[in-house]
């Protein structure tokens, strides 16, 4: 029976999923506005966990601030990006993987938003990603990212890439650290199958960069205390 249950419960899942995303990517396209193509993009979202049953709780809103910030939270399913743009305000872009803007329709709805495309892998095109990140951030726009970027099946955060902190570090945001449980469960990585879970976000107090001496280090001391935070509140 609990197998039956989780197929239903998939075939419901990617029913709502596909039917709201296609609808939402193609309306996207002529929707006028960066900002406004983030808002319907954002009520999509939020519909898409409401139909699918797995409405996120969602608890510390009062820690993000109302100037421009950086939410860094931690990775660990395909759902995560999804969660993130039904959230989040509609002032922040989303930082996500290169490889989407490939994607036919979802690439160009991306951009329609206003999402930030960075490399995974360490080379010239890091480099080049952030300053495309501090640019961002010196010009007061809000992001949202995942530090470690990529996730697996085992939990446990990764090692934290520094872009986001050192873009945070230069422009003088805080960073707001998001955790994120039970997307693991909902759609574990290597897995097709939807499993019925209890979403939770919890935004934590703000860091701020502090202390003398060069940028590099304020980044470093931003990145260790939002991992920290971040393993703290998710038990690990």
């Amino acid at each position: 029976m609990a197998r039956l249950q989780v197929l239903v419960y998939t075939f419901w899942g990617w029913t709502v999923f596909c039917s709201i995303a296609l609808l939402a990517s193609l309306a996207i396209l002529v929707i006028p506005g960066e900002t406004r193509c983030r808002r319907f993009a954002r009520a999509a979202a939020r519909l898409i966990f409401r139909l699918g049953g797995a409405q996120p709780v969602v608890s510390g809103t009062e820690n993000l601030p109302a100037q421009p910030c950086v939410v860094a939270a931690n990775h660990a399913s395909f759902a995560d990006g999804i969660l993130l743009c039904a959230v989040l305000p509609a002032r922040f872009r989303l930082v996500i993987k290169r490889e989407m803007q490939k994607a036919p329709l979802a690439g160009r709805m991306l951009n329609r938003i206003g999402t930030v495309f960075v490399e995974r892998e360490q080379g010239a095109g890091r480099i080049a990603d952030i300053r495309i990140l501090l640019k961002a951030a010196r010009a007061g726009q809000s992001l949202a990212i995942f530090p470690e970027g990529t996730f697996r099946p085992q939990p446990g955060l990764l090692p934290f890439r520094s872009g986001a902190f050192a873009a945070a570090a230069a422009g003088g945001l805080p960073v707001v650290p998001m955790a994120i449980s039970g997307c693991r469960r909902l759609l574990p990585s290597r897995s097709w199958l939807f499993t019925p879970s209890r979403i939770r976000v919890h935004f934590l107090p703000p860091l701020h960069p502090e202390g003398q001496g060069r940028r590099s280090r304020q980044a470093e001391r931003l990145s260790q205390a939002c991992r920290s935070a971040l393993a703290e509140a998710l038990g690990e």
